[in-house]
């Protein structure tokens, strides 16, 4: 089962490129009803296509490093934090500020998918994301909090590596040894280094 998080985010992209639209008509029909759908539908369907089409370009701007291309995002994110496209925006602008070592930024913008997404193999994901960058900061009990809370089982695995990363560091051999054994049990596609980490704990 391949459980790497580039493609869970590739999945995540997938699935709204596919079905965005047509869970919009569903929700636009089911709100009809009650709501007037002639305006609600035409109003929610620009609304996502215009998400889509700023979805699009802001990544295109951050991939090719555009002088304003943070700024713009961090509008973008902040202006509507409960819309996928934005959240897609966060979790790519976050890996670009990482790219720069910019730290701040990266997890301002992974927080606001962990509080803001509906969809929860969005916030695994970006929790996962920002436990590393935290780790990063030297954050360890923040981090800590994050891979300790319940993920789905895709994520459960990348949680538990990193809950033995941050034990390990604190100094907690048995509870890290633990983590990584749990870490093992969830799957083949984790981080190669994760029996040479168990490995090291063993001998130790």
């Amino acid at each position: 089962m391949d459980n790497t998080e580039e493609q869970q985010v590739e999945r995540l992209k997938e699935f709204w490129k596919e079905h965005g639209k047509g869970i919009v008509a569903g929700v636009v029909i089911g709100f009809g009803l009650f709501y007037g759908w002639r305006y609600y539908d035409q109003h929610t369907l620009e609304t996502q296509q215009r998400a889509s089409a700023n979805y699009e370009q802001l990544t295109a701007e951050l991939s090719e490093g555009s002088e304003n291309a943070v700024l713009e995002a961090q509008e973008f994110v902040s202006e509507n934090p409960k819309n996928v496209y934005a959240q897609l925006v966060a979790l790519q602008l976050a890996q670009h500020s990482v790219e720069r070592a910019d730290l701040a930024t990266a997890v301002t913008a992974l927080q606001s998918v962990v509080d803001s997404a509906e969809d929860e193999n969005m916030s695994a994901l970006a929790s996962i994301r920002l436990a590393r960058v935290l780790i990063a900061q030297e954050q360890l009990d923040a981090a800590l909090s994050l891979v300790k809370k319940p993920l789905p089982e895709a994520y459960a695995g990348f949680a538990a590596e990193l809950e033995g990363d941050i034990l390990a560091e604190q100094g907690n051999t048995e509870e890290a040894r633990a983590a990584y054994e749990r870490a093992l049990q969830a799957g083949e596609s984790l981080t190669p280094a994760l029996q040479m980490k168990l490995n090291s704990l063993v001998k130790s």
